[in-house]
């Protein structure tokens, strides 16, 4: 035998003895390529009863989001603003929104913000709605410049505007999206 054959063989003894190990309720595959290598084990999940799968529409393709918005509100140590917003994303999917953004810390002013913001990668428009927490920086006399980074779960938002107003200030609290 050669080589070659000799540690085909040694692959099949070695997986043959790792399958032995494998619990009944785990689904294991060896996949092969063309010239006959063995790749990386897939495990396949354990059925769920129907109760337990959740059927979503989407190709889990992911795609990115950016939204335009104009806030206006007013901050003494409480900050609260509220607007409106549009969301774009690249697949194609587009909302109107309504924004509202509360939040404390050492804060004074009062203000209306036009700016975008962009979304890290979702799998669909669905995934933006909801509650984001914010830290944010903001200062203007005559014109006002905002800065937020915000983030739910796993998707993070990065807002930046300007507009006109007299504030300043640093402030952590919330930021809700919700469909128009």
């Amino acid at each position: 035998m050669s080589h070659c054959q000799l540690f085909k063989v040694g692959l099949v003894v070695i997986f043959c003895l790792g399958f032995q190990n494998q619990g009944a309720a785990e689904d294991v595959t060896y996949p092969l390529s063309e010239s006959g290598v063995v790749g990386a084990p897939i495990s396949k999940p354990e059925s769920a009863g129907i109760e337990d799968v959740a059927v979503t529409p989407t190709n889990g393709s992911l795609t990115t989001c950016t939204m335009k918005y104009k806030l206006s509100g007013f901050s003494l140590g409480f900050k609260y603003y509220d607007g409106t917003g549009e969301i774009q994303c690249r697949n194609g999917e587009r909302a109107q929104v309504s924004l509202s953004s509360k939040s404390i810390g050492f804060t004074i002013g009062k203000s209306e913000i036009e700016g975008e913001g962009i979304f890290s990668e979702v799998r669909n428009l669905n995934e933006i709605y909801g509650d984001f927490v914010s830290m944010e920086s903001h200062i203007g006399f005559l014109t006002s410049l905002d800065a937020q980074l915000l983030t739910r779960g796993e998707i993070s938002l990065a807002l930046k505007g300007q507009g006109r107003g007299i504030d300043i200030g640093a402030t952590i609290g919330d930021l809700t999206i919700k469909k128009r």
